[in-house]
Formats: C-alpha cells, structure tokens, sequence
C-alpha cells in the first residue's frame, strides 16, 4: 500500500515527477515479507542443524558410556574364564599346626584318632639260619683215621671250615665230638682208641681258636657202626669221629 504525500497537485510534471519519486513510502507488507522471507528460513535452517548435530554428539557420547558401563558392570563379560581340568585341581590339605594356628578350639576339641598298637614282630633269620646249618653239620665225620692210631687218615677241610664258622659266630653254641673204632681188637683197646681220636679232634678244633670248654670229647668204641665190620672197606669207614650240636 503506498501513499502519496505530494500536496502540489498543480506543480510542473517534472518536479512533480521528481518530488513523488522521493516522497513516496512503500509501506507494502507484501514487499516486506518477501524481503524478509529470504534471511529468516537460512537462520532456521542453521538452527536446526546445529541441533540436529548436537543431537547426534550427544546421542554418539551416551551410547559410548552405556556400553563403556555395561562392559564394567558385566560380570559375565568381565569373569576370567578358567579351565580346570580334575586331574589338575590339587587339593590342599591343611595340617594340624595350620589348623590350630586358624582355629585352636577346634583343634582341641577333636577327638584323637586312635593308633592301633601294632607290635613289629622280629623276623629271626639268624636263629632259622643256625638251624639249618646245623642239621646239615650234625652226625658229619669230619675224619677218619688209621688201624690202631689216633693220627688223622683222611680230614674233610670244608667241614671242618664250616665247624669253626659256626662256633665263631654263635659264641654260646658248644659241640661234642664223638670218636669210634672198628671191631679190630678187644673192646677195651677199641675204647681206649675211640676216647683219643675224639680228645685228637678236640685239639685241632681248639687250634681254631675254638674254647676249649665249648668242646666235649666221648670215645664210644665199637658203637654204632656205619659199615660192616666183616670187611676192610668196613672197618676203615668205621675209625672215624662224628659231630653232634645239642
């Protein structure tokens, strides 16, 4: 809507065309609003941009801390996850001072476990073993000797070696000698012969460092022959001494 102030109705076109030109007022909304419309929707767009940015910042920075809290407070997600196999687990025992360190009653109000009193019965070897040698020692003739005489025919040096090991290693252990004759003369002289070849054994066995009251020599003349008599052969296995460990 425009208005004209020029009060000079009759003046020269000229100046009027001037005047007019300078003294008009637009006062058209429709200009105003046309001028206006180009600045106020930039201003608008600029607005809504910077919330639509600020929007998705803010939207970006809360997203970041929920998932940041959620990887914190996940004890699924942040539980270390360990495989332990049955034949690696050890179980540790804890011991009586440990036990009483943490809990002294406890310790001293369990009942004691009762020791069965086993007595360890002694294996006697030794004694088995002196037996059997012995057995195999008893009743030996560890030597003959000739017709009439007390002087060694024949000695036997294992057995006698066995012997002197025994009495050595069994100092309380005594031995009895016991010498014979064959039928060869009267038995008087057949008994006064068996007596010496048990007291000739008794001897040697004494030059073995054996005590001499240890050895107990019987002469036992023409008794219990392990031969016959009624042959040289005989007679000769009969002039012997034996042995004997009671």
């Amino acid at each position: 809507m425009a208005f004209d102030l020029n009060k000079n109705n009759g003046a020269d076109p000229d100046s009027s065309g001037k005047k007019s030109a300078s003294s008009k007022f637009d006062l058209s909304k429709g200009k105003l609003e046309g001028a206006d419309a180009s600045v106020i929707p930039s201003k608008s767009k600029n607005v809504i941009i910077g919330l639509a940015g600020l929007l998705i910042v803010g939207g970006g920075i809360w997203y970041y801390n929920v998932g940041k809290n959620t990887e914190t407070t996940d004890p699924v997600a942040n539980s270390t996850s360990v495989e332990t196999r049955p034949s690696d687990t050890t179980l540790a025992v804890p011991t009586v001072g440990e036990l009483a360190k943490d809990s002294p009653a406890a310790v001293e109000n369990t009942p004691a476990v009762p020791v069965e009193n086993t007595t360890a019965v002694p294996v006697q070897t030794s004694s088995v073993s002196n037996n059997s040698i012995k057995t195999k020692l008893n009743h030996k003739i560890p030597a003959t000797f000739a017709q009439g005489s007390a002087a060694f025919n024949q000695i036997d040096q294992s057995l006698i070696k066995g012997i002197v090991s025994y009495l050595t290693e069994n100092p309380d252990a005594s031995i009895q000698i016991n010498g014979y004759a064959s039928s060869d003369g009267t038995l008087e002289i057949n008994q006064t012969v068996s007596q010496a070849r048990a007291d000739a054994f008794k001897k040697y066995l004494i030059s073995k460092n054996i005590a001499e009251d240890r050895v107990l020599a019987s002469g036992k003349g023409i008794e219990n022959p392990i031969a016959s008599n009624g042959t040289n052969a005989g007679r000769k296995k009969n002039r012997r001494v034996e042995i004997i460990f009671p």
